[in-house]
């Protein structure tokens, strides 16, 4: 196959990608049918009593409430989570779903940990470099670049 014909296919792959993207963008809003922390910040009032689903960081915690600050395009809105307790600590990322109520608070159903401290987050990124860079050194052990023809081919022995 001619370098051409692949450099065409490849941009094709691509821009069939890019496509995907744009229309994950557009119709984002279909699929979740909770507000998130834009609607709440601008109509709070019209959103209480109806089941949300919120991401929220961890800013404190007590005994019978934890603090959050959902975010979403840029806005932040603090919410008090009553009803739920929780492994994270403050820094922690955690998935509310309840119902909202007045005065900034959800009463919440299910709380979900998705990270339990902002540690977390470097660690599940070093471990997913340090396999990334494991499979590309195994990769190019066993496998070459023939630069004439621009195919993989196997190593000698």
């Amino acid at each position: 196959m001619h370098v051409w014909v692949r450099v065409v296919i490849v941009l094709a792959l691509f821009l069939t990608l890019g496509g995907l993207f744009v229309h994950a963008e557009v119709t984002e809003e279909k699929w979740s049918p909770y507000p998130d922390a834009a609607d709440l910040s601008a109509e709070y009032d019209s959103y209480v009593g109806q089941r949300v689903m919120v991401f929220g960081t961890v800013t404190a915690i007590s005994e019978d409430r934890i603090e959050i600050k959902a975010e979403s395009d840029g806005t932040t809105v603090p919410l008090g989570v009553t009803g739920a307790s929780t492994a994270a600590e403050p820094g922690g990322v955690v998935q509310v779903y309840g119902t909202l109520e007045p005065e900034q608070t959800i009463a919440a159903e299910r709380v979900e940990v998705i990270n339990s401290s902002r540690w977390v987050e470097f660690y599940k990124y070093g471990a997913s470099a340090v396999g990334a860079l494991g499979f590309l050194l195994l990769f190019f052990r066993h496998w070459r670049i023939d630069r004439d023809t621009w195919t993989l081919e196997a190593r000698d022995g």
